[in-house]
């Protein structure tokens, strides 16, 4: 009996993906829940597992080509070998929570399941390597055949530190004795330059941007916050942040200051559905986080930051941070956001004009806290003083947010950073 696996319909709003790369090749002998093949959607990278055994027959599409729901990615004769699970699972089986213990990457597409850890008796699929996409271009470009690396991961899967360790010539990870292959060439245009292929994140992040900007109408709006409070208030909880080993970071108190004046502005806390036609003002404030990966720029939310503590959201935001960087990101850990955040802060910066995430309309840029002179008021009259100051860079679709309130938005929102005990004060939200 021939079986078709189609690419399933997660939700969220993805309705195609980019095949990143096929595990098995025509003729292969595969077993249930063997790894087929990788896909990068919008959201996430998917791996994708089969729901039968069998023999395959045909791949129906080559990596790189861009795939739609429904459409059909690989046929495998299941002959002698019973009738197959199911062709396109139910949405809420897409889901996979933080909890669960999956070193393996987030798979929601057809079927939603783990990798296999068990061997499999085919000879051709023996011989595969398990791998991020990230880790198997950092090989490519230093001529690295996977095949020579140890793998200490689930199932032998090659992780980012086993390949530095095989590229730093450790004894432990140079097992081998077999030569490298040549050392794989760019292709290189006459005049030098060097054509490189829109695919993977990249492609995501190209497409989301370019929407966002052609459909919503952005401006940016500038103010400074001087940092002296936030400043004081991170160094008298410097011994708890010892007592607890969690590091406090200024983008936890900015959400946290976010809430008291998102809830005064709630039209910045909305999206707009084009299709129809309707602004939804969300009364929950799941903030997005901006974390700047190999792979590209990427979005996990840190979700109901008005029911979180500072070390809540600061450990989270660490979390969900370090899952980005290792390609563990889930579809949950990416959907839902309210408003974004994004910081450059540790890199430098004076201000900047952040595109906003859609269905958004509302992004917040931090820059580098910097000692700056400053007026200030004191024994009755303004005196010449020095103080950290940061700019803030607040881009809004005008379509939805007038720009009389993103100023009184901005306004609210440096009257709580400069004035943090307001937290406490004036809400009854655990801070």
């Amino acid at each position: 009996m021939i079986y078709e696996l189609k690419f399933a319909d997660i939700g969220e709003g993805v309705h195609e993906g980019e095949i990143l790369e096929w595990h098995v090749n025509v003729g292969d002998v595969i077993t249930v829940e063997q790894l087929l093949l990788e896909v990068n959607t919008e959201k996430v990278n998917a791996e994708i597992t089969s729901p039968v055994a069998g023999k395959v027959v045909s791949l129906e599409f080559k990596e790189g080509d861009i795939i739609k729901v429904g459409q059909i990615l690989i046929t495998i004769d299941t002959a002698g070998e019973g009738e197959p699970k199911t062709t396109i699972p139910k949405k809420e089986d897409a889901k996979e929570t933080v909890k669960e213990k999956d070193d393996s990457l987030f798979t929601p597409s057809t079927p939603f399941k783990r990798i296999a850890k068990t061997s499999t008796s085919s000879k051709s699929v023996s011989k595969r390597v398990l791998a991020a996409p990230a880790v198997r271009r950092q090989a490519r470009d230093a001529g690295i055949d996977l095949k020579l690396v140890p793998g200490s991961g689930p199932a032998g899967r090659i992780t980012r530190e086993d390949l530095a360790s095989y590229l730093s010539g450790s004894p432990k990870a140079r097992m081998t004795t077999s030569p490298l292959p040549e050392k794989r060439k760019l292709d290189i245009i006459p005049g030098g330059e060097t054509r490189i292929p829109l695919k993977g994140i990249r492609r995501t992040i190209f497409n989301s941007m370019r929407k966002s900007k052609d459909t919503a109408a952005h401006y940016t709006y500038f103010d400074e916050v001087n940092m002296g409070a936030l400043r004081d208030l991170r160094n008298q909880l410097k011994p708890l942040m010892e007592q607890r080993n969690i590091k406090i970071s200024y983008p936890a108190i900015v959400m946290k200051c976010m809430i008291p004046a998102l809830r005064k502005y709630p039209i910045l806390n909305s999206s707009f559905d084009e299709e129809n036609q309707e602004i939804i003002v969300k009364d929950y404030f799941n903030i997005g986080i901006s974390v700047d990966t190999d792979d590209g720029l990427l979005v996990p939310v840190i979700k109901n930051v008005e029911q979180k503590s500072l070390w809540d959201i600061s450990l989270e935001i660490l979390e969900v941070a370090d899952r980005a960087r290792r390609g563990k990101l889930t579809l949950d850990d990416v959907s839902g956001g309210t408003l974004t955040l994004t910081s450059v802060g540790n890199i430098g910066g004076i201000m900047a004009t952040p595109i906003i995430k859609s269905p958004e309309v509302a992004i917040l840029g931090l820059t580098k806290s910097r000692l700056k002179p400053i007026i200030v008021e004191k024994n009755g009259g303004p005196e010449v003083g020095i103080g950290y100051m940061m700019n803030l860079s607040l881009s809004l679709d005008h379509r939805i947010v007038d720009g009389a309130v993103g100023a009184r938005f901005m306004s609210e929102l440096i009257r709580y950073m400069e004035n943090p005990a307001l937290l406490w004060a004036e809400n009854t939200e655990s801070v």
